[in-house]
């Protein structure tokens, strides 16, 4: 059985990807979906997806991610690997950042992402075929009072997609990134009515974007058989 592996499954993107790729891949695809903290919201979402199962674990860790790599493998063998766990606090301006806010920060959005990539392309290499998305965000090219070292991980996260990419097309893999703009979604909630208008003036839609916009592009990614290498702006031209 083919597997799609998504990370941080239980938030409001993850979710949008999970159902898109069940839904589009007609069954084709078994869905695992990853989370750590919000495990009611992962088991709700198993009983919507047919065929798929849940994971905890604490993927910024070495033994979480070995807990994730081992059940997939216990289901099936992986075909999709979509990074999608990540965190933008603590918001430290410039001036304020902590050596314990950063490690934070880049155990999660940078270096579990690339030992993921490792361990599951390594699997992927066996079948000479695999897709790897991983999600950044238009914060890698955009300042934000407070977002360095959350940007900084995103944008060291689309030089790995680059790199990954080049070195496992031979491998029959391919690599992408989907960079998100503002995504109406819990995270994005608790931000004030007037923060949000101050937004919105950046962003050339006026809006922010749905969830299913981000699985849309996911699933271009998964299923375009010559897309590798390439980071996919969805941020209503916020990077303008």
């Amino acid at each position: 059985m083919d597997i799609a592996v998504v990370t941080g499954a239980s938030g409001g993107i993850g979710a949008a990807i999970a159902k898109a790729i069940a839904e589009k891949s007609g069954g084709q695809l078994a869905v695992c979906l990853h989370y750590n903290g919000n495990r009611q919201a992962a088991e709700a979402l198993v009983k919507e997806i047919p065929g798929s199962f849940s994971v905890q674990a604490d993927i910024s860790t070495a033994e979480g991610r070995k807990t994730l790599l081992d059940a997939v493998l216990a289901k099936g063998t992986p075909f999709c690997l979509i990074n999608n766990a990540g965190i933008d606090k603590p918001h430290e301006p410039a001036l304020m950042i902590s050596e314990e806010g950063f490690d934070k920060i880049i155990s999660t959005n940078l270096k579990a992402p690339l030992f993921l990539m490792r361990d599951f392309a390594k699997e992927m290499a066996r079948n000479e075929s695999g897709v790897i998305v991983n999600i950044s965000t238009v914060l890698a090219r955009k300042a934000v009072v407070g977002s360095a070292v959350y940007r900084a991980s995103k944008a060291a996260l689309e030089a790995l997609t680059l790199q990954f990419a080049s070195e496992l097309g031979p491998k029959g893999i391919r690599v992408v990134a989907v960079a998100p703009g503002f995504i109406e979604t819990n995270m994005t909630a608790s931000i004030p009515e007037e923060q949000r208008a101050g937004i919105k003036k950046d962003v050339a839609l006026g809006s922010f974007g749905s969830p299913d916009a981000i699985a849309e592009t996911v699933w271009h990614a998964i299923e375009n058989q010559y897309l590798t290498g390439a980071v996919i702006a969805v941020d209503g031209g916020m990077s303008l």
